[in-house]
C-alpha cells in the first residue's frame, strides 16, 4: 500500500496525468492504483488492449511493428506508451506486454514483461524501456509486474525532470510523430494499393453516398488519388451499387503545367471532369478584404495570404461538387506533407476522407509506379504552386528541407541532426493545424 501512496502523491505533487496501456496485467495497473483514495484526480485512462487490432485501433501501434517485433516487444510496449500519451489528456504513460503463463509463447518464457514509460515534459517526449522477467505464478506476476511499473513510473520520471535522459528525447519525438501519423518503414504497393481502394470502396458504401471527389493539379499525389478513386467507384459499381467519381481541374488563371494535369486525366480516366477557375473568386474576396482594412507588411506576405484563399477556394469548389453529386471529397494529404504542416487548413488539408494517409512521398511514387502512371509524374518535382509572386516553386525549397530527408526521418533511418531539428520544430509549430477545433474550454 505505501507504494501506492507514493505513487499518488508523487502524481499530485508534480500535476501528472497518468494514461495506462496495459496487455498482460490487462488493468490492474489502474484497478490497484485506484485502491488509493484521491488517486482518481490523477489517472485519466486505463486502456486493457489484449488483440493486435486493438493495439492498433486505440494506440495507433504500427501494424509493421507488431509483425516485425512481435507482441511481446519494447518496440511494440513503446509504441502503446507513445499512444497512451498522445491519444489521451496524459503527460505521462505506461504501458507493458508479456507472458504471465501458464505456458510460453513464441519461444518467450513465462514472466517476460516489457515495459515502456512516455512522459511529455517541456514540450519534449521522452520514452523508456525495458524488459524484465518475473517469477511466481500468473497472478502474481500480473501483480508484480503493475506494482514494478509504477515503482519505475516515479524513477523515471524525476530522471526526466533532472534532465538525465534528455539525450533520448528527439529519438521519443521521432517514435512519436511515426506513430501519430500511422507510418510503416516497408510495405507491398500493390498490396497497398488494393487495401485503399477496398478503403474508399467500404467508406462509399458504409455512408451511402453516391460519388467521390477530387481536384486533380498534376503531381503525384492527386494522380495516385485519383486513380484509387475511380478504381474504387468501378468496384462499386461492379457490386450494384450507383457510383461516379468526379475529377476536377481547379487553375488559378492559366496553370503553367496544364499538360501534366491533362496527363494526369488521362491517365485517370475519371467518369467525369470539371473545370472551374478560381481566379475570380480568389481575387475578389482578396479585394473585398483590402477594401474591408486588412493591410499587409510587404507584397509576400499579401501573396502568402493569396495562395492560402486559392486553396480554400478550391475546396469550397470541390464541396460544392460533392454537395450536388451526393458525394465525399477525397484529400491528398500524405504523411510527409502531414508532417510539417505542409498544407493549407480547411483549404487542402480539408476533406472527407484520405486514402494515402501514413504514406511517405517515396512510398506515393511507389504506389504511382503500380499503378502505371506515367513516370514524368511519378517522379516529377512536387510544388504546391501557390505563389504568385513564385510560380512553381519547389515544395523542397519552401519546407527548407528535402522529401529525402522527411521520408527518412518518418521510416526511423538516420538524417542530419539539422534536418531532424528542422523537422521537429516544424511538426511542433504546426500542430494546430492537424488538430480539429479546440472545445475545452474550461
Amino acid at each position: 500500500m505505501e507504494l501506492l501512496e507514493n505513487v499518488r502523491d508523487y502524481l499530485q505533487k508534480h500535476a501528472l496525468k497518468l494514461a495506462t496501456a496495459e496487455s498482460c496485467t490487462a488493468g490492474l495497473i489502474v484497478s490497484e492504483l485506484a485502491r488509493v483514495p484521491g488517486s482518481g484526480q490523477s489517472i485519466d485512462c486505463g486502456l486493457a488492449v489484449y488483440s493486435p487490432e486493438a493495439k492498433q485501433r486505440y494506440l495507433s501501434v504500427s501494424e509493421h511493428t507488431v509483425d516485425r517485433c512481435g507482441l511481446t516487444s519494447e518496440t511494440t510496449s513503446k509504441e502503446m506508451a507513445l499512444g497512451a500519451l498522445t491519444n489521451n489528456d496524459a503527460n505521462v504513460a505506461l504501458a507493458n506486454t508479456g507472458i504471465a503463463g501458464p505456458e510460453p509463447h513464441d519461444g518467450i518464457p513465462v514472466g517476460t514483461v516489457c515495459f515502456a514509460w512516455a512522459f511529455r515534459h517541456e514540450q519534449q517526449y521522452y520514452l523508456i524501456s525495458e524488459t524484465r522477467r518475473f517469477s511466481g505464478d500468473r497472478s502474481e506476476v500480473r501483480l508484480a509486474a503493475a506494482h514494478y511499473a509504477l515503482m519505475r513510473l516515479l524513477e523515471h520520471h524525476a530522471a526526466v525532470v533532472e534532465g538525465q535522459v534528455s539525450a533520448i528525447a528527439h529519438q521519443a519525438n521521432q517514435v512519436h510523430i511515426q506513430t501519430a501519423l500511422q507510418v510503416s518503414p516497408t510495405l507491398d504497393p500493390q498490396q497497398e494499393v488494393e487495401r485503399r481502394v477496398a478503403f474508399l470502396y467500404r467508406q462509399l458504401v458504409s455512408t451511402g453516398q453516391k460519388s467521390l471527389v477530387l481536384g486533380i493539379s498534376g503531381g503525384v499525389d492527386s494522380t495516385v488519388a485519383g486513380r484509387l478513386a475511380q478504381l474504387a467507384v468501378e468496384k462499386a459499381r461492379q457490386e450494384g451499387v450507383e457510383a461516379h467519381f468526379y475529377a476536377m481541374r481547379l487553375p488559378y488563371d492559366t496553370q503553367q503545367d496544364e499538360e501534366d494535369a491533362q496527363q494526369a486525366l488521362a491517365f485517370i480516366q475519371p467518369d467525369n471532369v470539371l473545370t472551374v477557375n478560381i481566379q475570380a473568386a480568389s481575387d475578389a474576396l482578396l479585394a473585398s478584404l483590402e477594401a474591408g482594412g486588412l493591410g499587409f507588411t510587404d507584397a509576400h506576405q499579401r501573396d502568402f495570404v493569396l495562395g492560402n484563399i486559392k486553396a480554400r477556394q478550391r475546396m469550397v469548389a470541390q464541396y460544392a461538387v460533392a454537395g450536388a453529386n451526393a458525394g465525399l471529397v477525397v484529400g491528398t494529404d500524405q504523411a510527409a506533407e502531414a508532417l510539417m504542416g505542409f498544407f493549407t487548413k480547411y483549404g487542402d488539408g480539408a476533406c472527407d476522407i484520405a486514402p494515402l494517409t501514413g504514406l511517405t512521398k517515396a512510398q506515393v511514387r511507389q504506389l504511382g509506379a503500380v499503378l502505371g502512371a506515367p513516370e514524368a509524374l511519378v517522379e516529377k518535382q512536387p510544388t504546391a504552386d501557390l505563389e504568385t509572386l513564385k510560380p512553381q516553386l519547389a515544395d523542397e525549397e519552401a519546407l527548407g528541407v528535402s522529401y529525402a530527408d522527411i521520408d527518412a526521418f518518418l521510416t526511423g533511418e538516420q538524417i542530419s541532426e539539422g534536418a531532424r531539428a528542422t523537422i521537429i520544430q516544424t511538426y511542433q509549430r504546426s500542430a494546430h493545424k492537424r488538430q480539429l477545433p479546440i472545445l475545452d474550454i474550461a
